[in-house]
């Protein structure tokens, strides 16, 4: 007699490579900050010391980090996870196929200069920096290829995995 085999319901891929690329960002944020801060000398907790005044669209995100967090949304729903994943660009093949991550952080380092703690408007300083929406349009930009990428990139890890 034969069996039938049961499919699983797939991985929320989305959901994984997001905290990925994320960890990344804040892992790598906070070691940029503690070499470039003179307000934080210690460090900023990874965008945790790092106040901001968002306005609308930010999930109630009241620090750099937090804001980053969830710049592509704070729903654990994963039919909201597909959704978005449906709407992500698609990855260069070429990035995705690196493997490498010391070339994933040194991508990260470079992102979290140029654009995470971007001046203006993340200024280092007691008053909260007040996010642009040329700052927000950008990092949800970022954060989706990103995501889009690192999902990439993961699925090539897991694919390669199973090969052997």
């Amino acid at each position: 007699m034969r069996q039938r085999m049961r499919h699983r319901r797939p991985v929320d891929m989305l959901g994984v490579a997001r905290k990925h690329e994320l960890i990344v960002i804040t892992l790598v944020g906070q070691h940029l900050r503690h070499q470039l801060s003179r307000q934080h000398p210690e460090g900023d907790q990874g965008g945790n010391l790092l106040p901001i005044k968002c306005g609308s669209g930010c999930a109630g995100s009241r620090e750099v980090h937090a804001y980053w967090d969830n710049v592509l949304g704070a729903s654990n729903s994963a039919e909201l996870a597909a959704q978005a994943a449906a709407r992500l660009p698609v990855a260069d093949a070429k990035e995705a196929s690196i493997a490498d991550e010391k070339v994933w952080i040194a991508e990260s380092v470079e992102i979290a200069k140029q654009y995470v703690y971007a001046v203006p408007p993340i200024e280092d300083g007691p008053e909260p920096s007040v996010l642009t929406e040329a700052y927000k349009e950008q990092a949800a930009r970022i954060a989706k290829e990103r995501v889009a990428l690192a999902g990439a990139r993961l699925a090539k890890l897991i694919i390669d995995a199973l090969k052997d």
